[in-house]
C-alpha cells in the first residue's frame, strides 16, 4: 500500500544518532512521481545506502562533498550529519526550488549546505570556493549522476591535478543506458579512477573493484584505482550497518593528472607572436629550439628576441624571416612570453597573453603573483610546475603543459667524446655554478667516496655568466683546495657549440645532479640521450622524465626555505641521509666501471627519445590554438 505523507510533513531519515533519533529529515515531496517509491525505499533504508556507508566512513571535518547530482537531498543531509566531524557540502542549485528547504533541513540537523550553479562549473568559482572551505590536508568527494559528471569534474579541475578529489559517488538514473554508462565509465578511467560496487562480504560491507558500471547500481570512484579487472578492496569501507558504529578514516589513494595539448600534424599551425631568448642560458636555448621547430612547422611566427641573438645555438635558416614579421605582426593574434615568472608583463599585440615561465621553488612573491595572474592562459613544463601554480591558488587562468626536448641530432649515444677514455671512472656534472645546483653537497660526497689513490674524476662544466670573475673565483676555491683537488677539472668557460657540449659530455661515466630544485634539467636530459648514467636528487621538475629505471635516484625527505629567514620558496632540504645516498650511487657506478659492468644507460636513451623539441613546439601551439 504506497504511503501517504503530508505535503509539510518531513521524512525522516533512516540513519539514526545514538540516541535512535533521525540524524536528519528529508523535506517532503510528495508531488513528484518519484517520492512514494523513494520514501518506501528509504524505510527499508535503501535509498542510495551504499554512498551514504562509504560517506560516513570517510567524511570528517575539513573535507568536502560536491553533489552536483541532489534529486532529494538523501547523499547531501547524510553528509552534512557525518558522525566523523562536519565537512562541507556544496550542492548545485537545479532550479527546481528545492534548495531552501534543503538548506533549511541542514540548519535543522546543525549543519549547512554552501550552493553553487551550473555556470560556477565553468568560472572557476566554484573551485575558488571549495579551495576556500577545505583544509590542508583535507579531501573532495563527489556525487554525481552521469550527466552531471562531466561538468562537475571540468568545474574541479585543478583539484583534480592536485589529486585533492579522492572519490567519485555515482547514483544511478533511469536514462542510463548501456552506452552512457560505458562513456561514464571511460570519462573516470581517463582521470585515473576506478570503479567499485558495494557488496556484502565476511558479515559486512565491502568494495568490490569492477570493470564497468552495472546498471540500476550505484557505485564508488577512487582516485588512484583504475583496474581492468575486479577485485575485493575492504580497505575503504569496513561498516557492518549504516545504523552502526561508524569505522575510522581510511584515505583513498590520489593520483597527479598531466594534461598535456596535443596538435594534430594536419592542423593548421596558429599565426602568433613569440617572445624569447635566443643566447646560451637555459631560457635562451630552449627559445632557440622552439623557435626553429615553429619554423619547421610552417607556422607564421612573429618573433621578437629578448636579448642578443647567438645563431650558434642552432642553426635556423628562417630566423630572420621570423624577425622581419615584427614588422606586420598580428594585433589581434596571441603573445607567448617564455620568461621568468616576475617577468612576464610585456606582450605584443592586443590578443591573448600566453605566459610560458620555467621557475624551480614552490612558493611565488605578490609581484611574480601578479605576473602569473594577468596571463590569459600559462605554459609549465610538467606537472609538479602545474601543481606548484595551483598550490599557489592560481586556479583561473588555463594551465598547459609543454615539456621540454632534446636535440637527438647533437646529443646520441654515438657521440665521440673529446678525448679519449681512460681507466678512471668520470663523474661529471653540467650546470651553472650556484647553491641550487649542488654542486658543494656534490664535492663533499665526492670527498667521502674517494681518496686521490682511487681512479676517479669529477669534471664540472660550471659557467655562470651572472657573477663577476672575482665572485666565480671565490665559488671555485673549495674545489682547488679539497683534498681531491688533484682529481677533480673545472671547465669555467662556455664551450664554442652544442656539439661541444655533447662532445665533453661523451667522456663522462654518469652524470651527477644533486640539484635542491630544477625548472627541468636541459643537461639531465641531454646525459640520457648519450646513453650515459644519471645520479639526480628526486625532486621537482626533472622527476617527469629521471625515473628509478633510467637513473639513480637521491630520495629528498623535506623541504627548506631556499634563503634561510626568508620565504623566497622552499627547495630540497639536504642533509646526512642524502649525502650518505650520493655517496653509495658514487661508489657503485665506480665499481661497476671498474668492473667493466657498466653498460650504456638504454632506458636512458628510450626517455630521452620520448621527448624531442618538435613535440615542444607542438604543444605550445596547441595552447595558442586554445587561447
Amino acid at each position: 500500500m504506497p504511503l501517504t505523507i503530508s505535503s509539510t510533513a518531513p521524512l525522516a531519515g533512516a540513519q539514526r544518532r545514538e540516541d535512535g533519533t533521525p540524524r536528519f529529515h528529508i523535506p517532503a515531496r510528495p508531488t513528484h512521481p518519484a517520492w512514494h517509491e523513494l520514501v518506501a525505499c528509504e524505510h527499508a533504508a535503501g535509498v542510495v545506502a551504499e554512498l551514504r556507508l562509504f560517506l560516513d566512513a570517510q567524511l570528517e571535518a575539513g573535507d568536502v562533498l560536491v553533489d552536483a547530482a541532489p534529486a532529494f537531498g538523501f547523499v547531501a543531509l547524510s553528509a552534512v550529519t557525518a558522525p566523523l566531524g562536519l565537512p562541507s557540502v556544496f550542492l548545485v542549485d537545479d532550479d527546481t526550488a528545492s534548495l531552501p528547504t534543503l538548506q533549511g533541513a541542514a540548519r535543522d540537523a546543525g549543519g549547512w549546505i554552501e550552493a553553487f550553479t551550473v555556470a560556477d562549473l565553468d568560472t572557476h568559482r566554484l573551485v575558488t570556493l571549495v579551495a576556500d572551505r577545505i583544509a590542508l590536508d583535507g579531501r573532495v568527494f563527489v556525487h554525481a549522476d552521469a550527466s552531471s559528471l562531466p561538468g562537475a569534474l571540468r568545474g574541479l579541475d585543478p583539484l583534480l591535478a592536485l589529486g585533492r578529489v579522492v572519490a567519485v559517488c555515482l547514483s544511478p538514473t533511469p536514462q542510463d543506458s548501456p552506452t552512457v554508462r560505458a562513456e561514464t565509465t571511460a570519462l573516470l578511467r581517463a582521470q585515473g579512477f576506478g570503479m567499485h560496487e558495494m557488496r556484502e562480504a565476511e558479515g559486512g560491507p565491502s568494495l568490490f573493484r569492477i570493470a564497468e558500471w552495472p546498471a540500476d547500481v550505484p557505485v564508488i570512484a577512487l582516485a588512484g584505482a583504475a583496474v581492468d579487472e575486479p577485485e575485493l578492496d575492504r580497505a575503504c569501507v569496513d561498516s557492518a550497518s549504516h545504523d552502526d558504529a561508524v569505522p575510522a578514516r581510511t584515505a583513498p589513494a590520489v593520483r597527479a593528472a598531466v594534461s598535456v595539448p596535443v596538435m594534430s600534424a594536419s592542423l593548421t599551425p596558429p599565426a602568433f607572436s613569440f617572445l624569447a631568448p635566443y643566447c646560451r642560458t637555459g631560457y635562451g636555448v630552449v627559445g632557440a629550439h622552439v623557435l626553429r621547430e615553429f619554423t619547421q612547422c610552417d607556422a607564421p611566427v612573429a618573433y621578437f628576441p629578448l636579448g642578443p641573438i647567438d645563431r650558434s645555438i642552432v642553426k635556423n635558416d628562417a630566423l630572420d624571416t621570423c624577425i622581419a614579421r615584427q614588422g606586420a605582426f598580428d594585433d589581434a593574434a596571441p603573445s607567448v612570453r617564455l620568461s621568468q615568472q616576475f617577468d612576464l608583463a610585456l606582450h605584443v599585440g592586443r590578443g591573448p597573453r600566453i605566459g610560458f615561465p620555467i621557475f624551480e621553488l614552490d612558493t611565488f612573491n605578490a609581484a611574480e603573483r601578479h605576473h602569473l595572474e594577468r596571463q590569459d592562459r600559462l605554459i609549465v613544463t610538467c606537472e609538479w610546475a602545474r601543481t606548484v601554480l595551483l598550490e599557489n591558488g592560481i586556479w583561473r587562468t588555463p594551465i598547459d603543459i609543454a615539456p621540454l626536448g632534446v636535440d637527438r641530432t647533437v646529443f646520441h649515444e654515438h657521440v665521440q667524446p673529446a678525448s679519449a677514455r681512460g681507466h678512471d671512472t668520470v663523474f661529471m656534472s653540467v650546470g651553472k655554478l650556484e647553491a641550487r645546483k649542488g654542486q658543494r653537497e656534490l664535492l663533499r660526497a665526492f670527498e667521502a667516496a674517494f681518496t686521490p689513490k682511487d681512479a676517479v674524476r669529477l669534471v664540472l662544466i660550471c659557467h655562470n655568466a651572472f657573477v663577476s670573475g672575482a665572485q666565480l673565483d671565490e665559488m671555485l676555491a673549495p674545489f682547488k683546495r679539497s683534498p681531491m683537488a688533484s682529481r677533480i677539472v673545472l671547465v669555467t668557460k662556455p664551450l664554442p657549440h652544442q656539439k661541444d657540449v655533447a662532445a665533453a659530455m661523451a667522456m663522462a661515466d654518469c652524470a651527477v645532479f644533486p640539484a635542491r630544485a630544477e625548472g627541468w634539467n636541459l643537461e639531465a636530459l641531454e646525459m640520457l640521450a648519450l646513453g650515459k648514467h644519471v645520479i639526480a636528487s628526486a625532486c621537482t621538475a626533472h622527476t617527469a622524465f629521471l625515473t628509478a629505471e633510467n637513473a639513480r635516484l637521491v630520495a629528498i625527505d623535506a623541504l627548506e626555505e631556499s634563503v634561510p629567514g626568508e620565504r623566497y620558496g622552499r627547495w630540497a632540504s639536504w642533509g646526512a641521509t642524502q649525502h650518505e645516498q650520493l655517496v653509495q650511487h658514487l661508489r657503485d657506478i665506480h665499481h661497476e666501471r671498474q668492473r667493466g659492468e657498466l653498460a650504456v644507460n638504454d632506458a636512458g636513451i628510450l626517455t630521452a627519445k620520448q621527448f624531442s623539441w618538435t613535440a615542444t613546439a607542438r604543444a605550445v601551439m596547441a595552447s595558442v590554438a586554445q587561447a
